[in-house]
């Protein structure tokens, strides 16, 4: 299949290079040139994995963050600069996110904006991703797609950004203001991208210490009232997925290209047969008990509730919200991996405890219960932290028997009196 379409992204050598590897290759796949722009240190270690010099754009270290931080991430603004001399319709994406379409859809896009922002599908592995799942990861941005016209524009833009020159691929916060940029200078559209996937893993960076000067710019360009970082992440954050929602429509005819694109023959070394789930009050009669599986063998793997709170929805039906969180928390915690865990009720020091509460309490009542409980597991699962006040505000907030139930078995896992 000729090429018809250009992808720029840059893979980490020093990350999970098998999941980036099949990634890049996804995208050969799907008819695309794709290319990862690299300094040359970072070149010489990807050429030892399996990619070749056709594969590799190089870049100047003065391209990369090295001097700030003595790493090689890539800068944002002279790949969008080299690129626009192409004078071609490009995407920019991340080193792992996985093409799930067969043929190249840079013209498909371009005969629906001349600009995009594209979400993800969040998928627990590659190997088993259904075309049903619209488990779509809203907190950020991962594919950006820009028409010649727009890079032109793009490049003129960054002139008027204080944060241009500190936009690097890895750095959080740059793909919040290319997203706003999009939306405000470029007449492009925010949604999310069903022909895309990403295989979850734990966030490798934490805080928001880098995003200030990029809250300003996007302050600027969207005339909030003010550019408080942590303000200017949640309210854009909220702006993503409101813009999401609104563009359902685009989202639906991009679905209409899905294709596995092999990934259904990529190798997943699960141990999620190994689980076995125990049952109360017949709740699993209504779950996808595969899927739940995967959930908490993910969760265990990764050691990380976060994704259980994204896709345990997806494996229910017929079944209230609380329910089925505390019903996968459960067996969870009756792995036999757990058995021997300890707990405490004492939080380390700068720990944002309170903070989490706060943002919950400020959620419409018919929320608040659910974020609750996701900070009593969060904090149960990610650092073994038995909160015995949220824990009591559970059990309150308890609508039937069954919750209360197997809050008492939750409660005898951990073994508290």
């Amino acid at each position: 299949m000729s090429n018809k379409g250009f992808v720029a992204t840059t893979v980490n050598p020093f990350g999970d290079i098998e999941n980036q590897t099949a990634c890049f290759q996804s995208w050969k796949r799907a008819g695309y040139s794709v290319k990862t722009f690299n300094a040359s240190k970072e070149a010489d270690l990807l050429l030892k994995n399996g990619f070749n010099n056709q594969d590799i754009v190089l870049l100047n270290e003065n391209d990369t963050t090295y001097a700030k931080n003595s790493k090689y991430l890539p800068k944002v603004r002279p790949i969008i600069e080299q690129l626009a001399e192409s004078n071609q319709d490009v995407i920019i994406t991340n080193s792992d996110i996985f093409a799930l379409h067969a043929i190249p859809l840079t013209g498909v896009l371009k005969s629906l904006a001349p600009s995009f922002a594209i979400t993800r599908r969040e998928v627990l592995s590659l190997s088993t991703v259904n075309p049903r799942d619209n488990e779509f990861y809203r907190g950020g941005l991962d594919l950006f797609f820009l028409s010649a016209e727009s890079l032109q524009q793009l490049k003129r833009e960054f002139q008027n950004c204080e944060a241009a020159d500190s936009m690097a691929f890895g750095v959080p916060g740059w793909d919040y203001l290319m997203g706003a940029l999009i939306e405000q200078r470029l007449n492009g559209q925010i949604c999310d991208g069903p022909i895309v996937a990403h295989q979850y893993h734990k966030n490798t960076y934490s805080g928001l210490d880098s995003f200030d000067i990029y809250a300003r710019d996007i302050a600027k360009l969207l005339s909030l009232e003010n550019a408080d970082p942590y303000w200017v992440a949640n309210e854009y954050a909220h702006r993503i997925d409101e813009l999401c929602k609104a563009n359902v429509q685009v989202r639906s005819s991009l679905q209409s290209f899905y294709h596995p694109n092999g990934s259904s023959k990529l190798e997943d070394a699960s141990g999620v047969s190994a689980i076995s789930l125990r049952d109360v009050s017949n709740v699993l009669n209504n779950a996808d008990v595969r899927k739940l599986k995967q959930v908490i063998h993910k969760v265990q793997t990764e050691n990380d509730w976060g994704l259980a709170n994204q896709f345990i929805p997806g494996c229910f039906v017929r079944t209230p919200p609380l329910t089925s969180k505390l019903f996968t928390l459960w067996n969870f915690l009756l792995l036999p991996e757990q058995q021997n865990q300890r707990y405490s009720d004492q939080y380390p020091e700068g720990n944002l405890h309170g903070v989490a509460i706060q943002n919950c309490m400020k959620l419409p009542e018919n929320q608040r219960d659910s974020a609750i409980f996701d900070v009593f597991a969060a904090e149960l699962v990610n650092y073994n932290i038995f909160n015995t006040r949220l824990f009591d505000y559970l059990v309150w907030s308890c609508t039937n028997n069954t919750q209360i139930d197997i809050l008492e078995r939750i409660k005898a896992c951990i073994g508290v009196a």
